[in-house]
């Protein structure tokens, strides 16, 4: 895969890879930025795109199931009003934005996350939880902020979510995101999730298979939507080749 864009693409397929460019929030949100962006190979710039837009969840409505890692949890009777004011927006398919990460309105890409070398940071501008276990994290409150998102309380609803379902997997706090160094525990908080994470990614397993519950690519990126993205890039030269 190259960086460097095609070029004997048509303007129209220009204007196409120019306006996802455009359309990824960057940071810095530079020319340096921009530019890394509009060199790529329409393959590696709808990987980018990819990554990006799937840390939003499409306004449609889903139906809900509660995981009992989440019911069980003494924070779930805590929280009841306003989980339960969140989950009758997820059924009757509002926009679920406001409950969202802030991070992915400025942070969807960073030409750092590409550099070479031992200390960089393939994360920066990636979700790890979602593109590895494939949850997002909601914040639940039902107060709405004046600039239009929910109040940032402690508390985290992770949910994994499909087309058609909103699967309610747990509640943590944040914590859950702090990182550790090599060799030292972890918080009690990020080893419930991964043990949450194993016991559904096997729950359906026969005893003694070998399981792999989720693919990245050494980017940090998903590999599905890694292979998607190229797949509709080489759908595209394919196009182009037949109609002459």
């Amino acid at each position: 895969m190259t960086n460097q864009a095609q070029p004997s693409a048509s303007k129209r397929i220009r204007a196409f890879r120019l306006g996802l460019a455009k359309a990824i929030p960057k940071f810095p949100n530079d020319k340096t930025s921009i530019q890394a962006l509009e060199k790529k190979s329409l393959g590696s710039l709808l990987i980018d795109y990819a990554n990006w837009a799937i840390r939003y969840v499409a306004p449609r409505p889903r139906k809900v199931i509660v995981e009992p890692a989440a019911s069980l949890d003494s924070r779930w009777t805590l929280l009841q009003a306003d989980i339960s004011n969140f989950l009758s927006k997820v059924e009757r398919g509002e926009d679920l934005t406001p409950h969202l990460s802030l991070e992915p309105h400025t942070r969807g890409y960073t030409p750092a996350a590409s550099g070479i070398g031992p200390n960089v940071d393939r994360w920066a501008d990636k979700d790890m939880v979602l593109n590895i276990m494939g949850y997002h994290h909601f914040h639940p409150s039902s107060s709405i902020e004046p600039q239009g998102f929910a109040t940032r309380g402690n508390e985290l609803l992770f949910a994994h979510v499909t087309r058609d379902t909103f699967t309610v997997v747990a509640l943590f706090d944040h914590s859950v995101f702090e990182k550790t160094d090599l060799g030292q525990p972890l918080t009690a908080e990020r080893e419930r999730l991964l043990n949450i994470f194993h016991e559904r990614a096997t729950r359906y397993a026969p005893p003694n298979s070998f399981v792999v519950p989720s693919m990245v690519a050494t980017s940090g990126h998903s590999l599905h939507f890694t292979r998607m993205s190229m797949d509709y890039a080489r759908g595209h030269r394919s196009d182009r080749s037949e109609t002459g």
